[in-house]
């Protein structure tokens, strides 16, 4: 959830950063890179909806206005590219993600199938394999789903139980931007289900979160290791000084 762009550039450098010394073989974002405040029906009806902004614009010249507001989300895909030339990437997008997709649909039809994953982020330019908020959690690697996250709550952990409880899989997801995991073993059956939220990297401080002034959230993502059919998952928590540690080294920025 880095919600651009209402991010935390130094938590998404810090996170670069990681990425260039891990050198990963699979990278998975997991939803609402891109904020699409403009499109959301928080700002329908004010100056910031999208249609007012470029209200002096016919609606067959207004693609490249969709897709500058999508250029900072598109560019996180191209650096990430650029530094794991060969890794397998994968989108889950998020409820703001697809803000625009709906809002295109409603008010803009005659311009609906050009404004595209591709068209706005490159992702199919860039190789990324990608779900959309509404399908379900695609299966990723070790028996872990991933998706963007449907439940919410204010408590961590709590979000992603319920994810859990309704699709009766292990998953990692975002969505709530708490940090947190969770495990619920089912004994007779020999199994025990996992669920990973995995924080954010937005600036509590912007104006796009102000929704809300109680910010009981943490910044952080996740990494892990592959073995067969299991996936061992380790959370990372970025500290108010934009430092952290993976697999025992310390990053800063």
């Amino acid at each position: 959830d880095q919600q651009i762009p209402y991010h935390d550039p130094k938590a998404v450098e810090l996170w670069f950063k990681v990425m260039k010394s891990f050198k990963p073989d699979v990278i998975d974002y997991l939803g609402d890179q891109d904020d699409q405040a403009c499109y959301s029906r928080w700002t329908e009806g004010r100056s910031q909806e999208f249609i007012n902004i470029y209200k002096q614009e016919g609606a067959e010249h207004l693609l490249p206005y969709i897709q500058a507001e999508a250029k900072g989300a598109r560019e996180l895909y191209e650096q990430t590219r650029k530094i794991a030339k060969n890794a397998e990437l994968f989108v889950a997008l998020g409820n703001h993600d697809v803000r625009v997709f709906d809002y295109v649909d409603k008010k803009l039809n005659e311009i609906s199938k050009e404004v595209t994953p591709n068209s706005l982020w490159g992702l199919d330019d860039l190789g990324y394999d990608y779900i959309y908020y509404g399908d379900k959690p695609r299966l990723r690697y070790g028996g872990l789903y991933a998706h963007h996250g449907v439940a919410i709550s204010k408590h961590a952990g709590e979000s992603v139980k319920a994810d859990m409880d309704s699709f009766g899989v292990s998953i990692i997801r975002g969505h709530s931007h708490r940090l947190a995991t969770t495990h619920k073993t089912y004994d007779i059956r020999n199994e025990v289900l996992r669920g990973y939220e995995l924080g954010h990297m937005s600036d509590i401080a912007s104006s796009g979160m102000s929704y809300t002034n109680i910010h009981n959230w943490a910044q952080g993502f996740a990494y892990g290791y592959i073995d067969g059919d299991e996936a061992h998952i380790s959370l990372v928590e970025i500290k108010p000084d934009y430092t952290c540690v993976v697999d025992g080294k310390k990053f800063s920025v």
